[in-house]
């Protein structure tokens, strides 16, 4: 895996370090390390077990995406979906999404390709919550132009992503029939229906309305949520931050998780975080403290509860690893 991904790979952690340079060239170190010294450390762990909560109700929201699939115990799916996170920040390009559907569709029995497709569902409704918090508080406080284009474009891939989603759907039938007599081998022809007719299995969701209100209220509480860790946080460090404010923050620091960086989303993290609280008036080396005990914070929390997962599901990390092999050799097989 890591042979075949070698150049992204090095690319991600070169990304890194720049973000990270272009952070850490405007901090004081010595103020910093004051302020870390004066940081109210009992006040993370309320901050702590408010953002382990998360997980929980991501757990209880893709309960709700999976229901219309497959009937399970509402926190059935818990474990798997904290294993899928704790992989995004041990291997490169996000493959702890295609692992955690992997593991989700062995454990639950259903297809893994099907499960995907809710994983895609779940990471798109994300997407609008940053998107309709970023109207919320644009009404509030001014963004940079730079961040309100990307918002926009944002809203604009959001939107064009669910509508893709839909004629899959309702013209899926007639995608499979005009691929049928185009001159394929017949291995990849097969490959691509199967995938295609469990993908779209795992898409019914989107004919079921008031699970999907459902899944936008679960989806505005696990970021509000977030947001309220953040809040803790900072009043740990001595910041008075608003409940506006942090949404602010979290969902740049979301956006700028989209860029290519090593695991653990060093370096981008660091860097929206200490923009969007000094843009918000607070000192730069203060800032840097919140967010860089943020960033580690919501690290060891999500390989804490991920190794009891993995305990739990009776994996291994050499399991993982597997399963983003198997993931690597299907699409070598496909080309």
């Amino acid at each position: 895996m890591f042979k075949k991904h070698f150049f992204k790979i090095i690319i991600g952690v070169a990304i890194s370090i720049i973000l990270i340079y272009f952070t850490l060239r405007q901090i004081d170190f010595n103020k910093s390390w004051l302020l870390i010294k004066s940081v109210n450390y009992w006040l993370l762990i309320p901050a702590l077990a408010t953002y382990l909560f998360t997980y929980v109700l991501r757990a209880v929201r893709y309960y709700f995406i999976l229901s219309p699939l497959k009937k399970t115990k509402i926190l059935e799916n818990f474990p798997y979906t904290v294993v899928g996170f704790f992989t995004n920040n041990i291997v490169p390009l996000r493959l702890g999404e295609f692992i955690r559907a992997k593991i989700t569709g062995l454990y639950l029995k259903i297809s893994g390709s099907s499960a995907f497709a809710t994983i895609v569902i779940e990471r798109l409704f994300d997407i609008m919550m940053f998107v309709l918090f970023f109207f919320l508080i644009f009404v509030f406080m001014p963004f940079p132009s730079i961040v309100e284009k990307s918002f926009y474009i944002l809203f604009a891939i959001g939107v064009l992503c669910f509508i893709a989603l839909y004629i899959i759907i309702i013209y899926g039938d007639n995608a499979i029939r005009v691929l049928s007599k185009i001159a394929i081998p017949d291995t990849i022809k097969s490959f691509i229906f199967n995938f295609f007719n469990k993908f779209a299995s795992g898409l019914i969701i989107l004919k079921r309305p008031i699970i999907l209100f459902n899944v936008l209220i679960l989806s505005a509480i696990v970021w509000l949520t977030e947001a309220m860790t953040l809040v803790v946080i900072a009043y740990a460090c001595g910041i008075k931050l608003s409940i506006l404010g942090a949404i602010f923050t979290i969902i740049i620091i979301g956006v700028g998780s989209i860029v290519p960086t090593m695991p653990g989303y060093f370096g981008a993290y660091e860097l929206m975080g200490v923009l969007s609280l000094s843009s918000l008036g607070i000192d730069k080396d203060l800032a840097f403290t919140c967010i860089a005990i943020s960033h580690l914070l919501a690290l060891l929390g999500v390989f804490g509860l991920g190794f009891v997962c993995i305990v739990k599901t009776k994996l291994s990390l050499a399991d993982l690893f597997k399963f983003t092999k198997d993931k690597d050799e299907e699409q070598s097989n496909v080309k």
